[in-house]
């Protein structure tokens, strides 16, 4: 059965770890820090490598998840991928531990236009 879980967060740490430019190309890694609250509530750790040009951008990204869902406590790692195909974010099957052991699924991230965050993760366990 699938399950939605909704939940606002905030981005309590942003430390860029460094940027390099290879031709027209701007490279940077960047360790963030979330809180969630709502349906899902815990913290995560982000390690993300982003590429922007004069044309597009694009990230990925491993983000670490220590949360409780529906009630169920654990943790799981989220893939994210966003470019000019649009914004990927997947549950890394067989990262699940704890309560969350075996969960799969994958996340939507909605910024509204006061600069809220809204993280609606779409799961089976």
């Amino acid at each position: 059965m699938t399950n939605s879980a909704t939940a606002s967060f905030t981005v309590d740490g942003w430390d860029p770890q460094g940027t390099e430019k290879a031709e027209a190309t701007e490279f940077s890694r960047v360790l963030l820090t979330k809180t969630f609250t709502g349906d899902i509530e815990g913290t995560s750790a982000v390690e993300m490598l982003t590429a922007v040009n004069e044309t597009s951008s694009a990230y990925v990204a491993f983000e670490r998840l220590a949360v409780s869902v529906g009630g169920r406590k654990g943790g799981f790692v989220l893939h994210h991928s966003a470019g000019e195909n649009g914004h990927h974010l997947i549950v890394l099957p067989g990262s699940g531990h704890g309560e969350l052991a075996g969960i799969t699924g994958t996340a939507e991230i909605v910024q509204d236009d006061e600069g809220n965050h809204t993280f609606t993760l779409t799961y089976e366990l």
